[in-house]
């Protein structure tokens, strides 16, 4: 019997480490919630209430300093500090507005694509068209809005079972199975109700892309959507499933290593410590007041009248009675310890974009040097080569031809604009010596042309400008601008 809800061994193994990321990431409130599951219980065998009230205040008192998270918005920041480029045919424009259906541009899209690599190091991007009957689409069915190619994400905890085949001399996805949650209206009209079903992938046995759909039901998993052979722009099977697989390490179907999992660990600790160091600066931080040489009488009349302290409030002594205050001695390890933590994870997230910290394929790699790549970079290029193939599959879905291509910038240096190189750029250009494309993408890179400007367009800008109004039109002063005599 067929079980649609299996989940590979390596899916399963990498779940506990998927979940203490994505947890620490989200922040305190995520983390306390969890319990004892990240903060273990000072006294687990004592279940008395009283105990789970201790826990609870011991908790509740306890800091969460999110560096994770943090760090993970910051390297996404410094990847979009310069805008992607993005070269696609006029069908697929819309991209840049709406790649997914719900109004989530190519860039936002791969924006939260690289922050769940860098949480989990997998992540999936399926490429997807409506239905359209007979199979072909028509403009007005582009133009309308119903049949349009889309890119859905889909998160590494989604993609629970997958496989390939060797077709020839190269392994091609045979089954990729993805777990969806959908909302559904209840019968009022008001309310919704979340269904699971899984969508699956796969290539028959002639080798023809289909797609069919399951619901998860509260005794079996039955089949919602019988299976269907969605078809390119020509009208035709497809020969391979439309899914990409991005990763941290690469874009193959395995699963890769967390980026931020070691730092995530160290902040657990970290929040461990605080509670530590909270609870005692709870329980011995306070001054603790004492008195010696008291009769019983003598203490008994204080128990009554009330002790208080301050300037104000002397208290009466009897002769040969003595006073203090009690300070705990300073224990500085659970500081320490906290302090240590924070500067490994800043040490963590400084590697994550420090050269030489990983290491790209020979097909990565291109011309740039492998000592010279980042985490960082890798995950970037990663995500750079996934959508560039998606858009390629989308081009196929509308019949589009052209150049596609995305490309995410991997400098994530301070950008500046250093006057002496530019000078010498623009001669090299005015001298032949270097191609004018070169030099407005080195002005593209800082900010100072609009990198959605193609080179075409900023040549008829400049050609419109220079058919203006020229200084050379107003009138000149004779005399080397004196006036002359009337």
């Amino acid at each position: 019997m067929s079980d649609v809800t299996f989940t590979r061994p390596e899916y399963k193994s990498a779940q506990n480490r998927w979940r203490l990321v994505r947890d620490v990431c989200k922040g305190s409130e995520t983390i306390k919630d969890a319990g004892d599951r990240y903060l273990p219980r000072p006294n687990a065998a004592d279940t008395s209430q009283d105990n789970k009230e201790r826990y609870d205040a011991y908790k509740k008192r306890a800091v969460f300093y999110n560096a994770t998270g943090r760090t993970k918005h910051s390297l996404v920041g410094a990847v979009f500090r310069t805008w992607p480029t993005l070269t696609v045919p006029g069908a697929l424009d819309y991209v840049s507005k709406d790649i997914d259906g719900q109004g989530v541009s190519v860039y936002q899209q791969s924006q939260s694509v690289i922050g769940h690599l860098l949480e989990v190091g997998r992540h999936g991007l399926l490429v997807d068209y409506a239905a359209v009957e007979a199979g072909t689409v028509s403009k007005a069915d582009e133009l309308s809005g119903r049949a349009r190619a889309n890119i859905a994400s889909y998160t590494a905890e989604s993609i629970i079972n997958w496989k390939t085949r060797q077709v020839g001399g190269q392994h091609l996805l045979s089954l990729v199975v993805l777990r969806e949650t959908v909302d559904v209206d209840t019968d009022d009209g008001f309310g919704s109700e979340q269904v699971v079903q899984y969508r699956v992938l796969r290539l028959d046995v002639l080798g023809q892309y289909t797609q069919e759909v399951w619901e998860e039901g509260s005794s079996a998993t039955t089949q919602k959507v019988a299976p269907f052979t969605p078809l390119n722009g020509m009208g035709r099977p497809w020969q391979v499933i439309p899914f990409q697989f991005v990763g941290s390490e690469n874009n193959d179907t395995s699963i890769d290593d967390s980026p931020l999992y070691d730092m995530a660990e160290i902040n657990i600790g970290h929040y461990r410590n605080s509670a530590d160091y909270e609870e005692a600066a709870y329980l011995v931080g306070q001054p603790q007041p004492w008195m010696s040489g008291l009769s019983d009488q003598w203490r008994d009349h204080l128990e009554k009248e009330g002790i208080y302290l301050g300037s104000r409030a002397p208290w009466l002594l009897p002769q040969g009675g003595a006073c203090g205050m009690m300070q705990a001695e300073p224990n500085a390890v659970a500081k320490e310890a906290m302090d240590a933590k924070k500067q490994d994870m800043v040490s963590l997230g400084a590697r994550l974009i420090e050269r030489g910290s990983a290491v790209k394929t020979a097909t990565q790699a291109d011309n740039d040097s492998a000592a010279e790549h980042s985490v960082l970079s890798l995950v970037v290029s990663n995500v750079s080569e996934a959508y560039s193939q998606c858009l390629e599959w989308m081009a196929e879905f509308v019949n589009a031809s052209g150049e596609v291509v995305y490309k995410l910038n991997q400098d994530f240096s301070q950008i500046t604009l250093d006057p002496t190189v530019l000078v010498a750029l623009f001669n090299a250009v005015q001298g032949g010596k270097l191609p004018e494309g070169d030099f407005w993408q080195y002005l593209r890179d800082r900010g100072v042309i609009n990198p959605e400007k193609t080179d075409d367009e900023i040549r008829d800008e400049l050609e419109a400008q220079s058919t203006g109004p020229a200084l050379d039109d107003t009138e000149v002063i004779p005399n080397g601008g004196k006036p002359s005599n009337p």
